[in-house]
């Protein structure tokens, strides 16, 4: 659990900070409190706190003064900054102290909740970063530098993002630059790229379980025994290659499935109502997807629009009635959804090649 302390000399604020989120679900416990900052530099000492609120306004010592202090022990100290006051002074020293966020009170829960966000984005790979940092140097006397280690790992989360997310060509392109940094700041032996290697396929397996099926997932992530008999670096690189596109081309194949299911759904609907008033905003609320996001799936699925389909429906529905002599054609026109005889009879002769009467006496 990640430690907070919370500091402001107002025991309501104190209070509705603790109670304004759930900070056990996010993994943080409020491990202290302090009404001003030699207080809160006193309980640090003793509970070395991963993240500190902190009012920037206190009696005595600032908040300000206490986040100077607390960075000189603890530089990657998180710290969200509090006030009352949209003071510019204040805002640009939390700026130069690295703060994560300068909230203005009263705040609300959302606000509050998508700071913390950034903070455990934070925390977490930085946790991340020390763990494979320990791992790594337990095999690997010459371990690489922080920096270097950082880009690897930024690398390893964008390509656990990217897992099943369609955008196979980027997928690939960031795999391609993962390898190639490994190799540049020589972290290619078998034993680092085992331990690199198989964090990433777990992750990436672990996300993409919700598209691909957590059984699937648990298939392939048991499948991180091979890693074992690889022999080479080409091996392993050539292994998560195959195991992150197979879950590419499962996610895809899955979508294109969806995706036809879609448009037969439209399509029925059209063949349906077509002598209606059909908008593309209807079909793609009886659908559950943005007007935008159908239309073009549903070009790319037929190579027609929405509208060249409804047309053509509407058109080989009208030649079947155009063959009962009793059936004049205004009522044609009407039965196919057109109120215009003049815009039907246009429509039909520039698709099928002559006007209604005509098509009528060829038979």
């Amino acid at each position: 659990m990640h430690k907070l302390l919370l500091v402001d000399d107002d025991y309501i604020t104190r209070e509705g900070l603790r109670d304004l989120i759930d900070w056990k679900s996010l993994g943080i416990i409020i491990a202290g409190e302090a009404e001003d900052g030699a207080e809160a530099l006193r309980i640090a000492q003793t509970i070395v706190p991963d993240l500190v609120i902190t009012d920037v306004v206190m009696p005595g010592m600032d908040g300000i003064k206490l986040v100077e202090a607390l960075k000189i022990e603890h530089p990657d100290l998180m710290v969200i900054m509090i006030s009352a006051h949209q003071d510019i002074q204040y805002v640009k020293a939390s700026i130069k102290l690295d703060a994560i966020d300068y909230l203005l009170k009263p705040f609300n829960r959302e606000e509050m909740m998508q700071v913390v966000g950034k903070v455990i984005g934070r925390l977490e790979k930085e946790r991340e970063y020390k763990r494979l940092k320990d791992d790594i140097s337990h095999y690997y006397v010459d371990s690489t530098a922080p920096t270097e280690l950082t880009i690897i790992i930024d690398l390893r989360e964008r390509i656990v993002k990217l897992t099943g997310s369609g955008m196979t060509e980027t997928l690939i392109d960031e795999l391609k630059q993962f390898f190639a940094s490994i190799r540049l700041y020589k972290m290619d032996s078998i034993l680092i790229l085992t331990i690199l290697c198989s964090e990433l396929l777990v992750k990436a397996f672990r996300s993409a379980a919700a598209i691909i099926g957590h059984e699937a997932a648990k298939e392939m992530q048991d499948s991180l025994r091979q890693f074992r008999m690889m022999q080479s670096g080409t091996q392993i690189e050539t292994f998560v290659f195959d195991k992150l596109l197979l879950i590419e081309q499962i996610v895809n194949e899955s979508r294109n499935n969806k995706s036809r299911k879609v448009i037969r759904s439209v399509e029925a609907i059209i063949r349906k109502s077509y002598n209606q008033n059909l908008t593309i905003q209807q079909l793609a609320e009886e659908v559950y997807m943005s007007a935008g996001h159908l239309q073009g799936l549903f070009k790319k699925e037929t190579g027609q629009t929405i509208n060249e389909y409804i047309t053509m429906v509407r058109l080989e529905k009208a030649q079947e009635l155009l063959r009962d002599p009793a059936i004049k054609i205004y009522e044609v026109a009407n039965l196919v959804g057109y109120q215009d005889t003049y815009y039907f009879t246009k429509i039909f002769k520039k698709l099928v090649g002559v006007i209604p009467v005509q098509f009528r006496e060829r038979g």
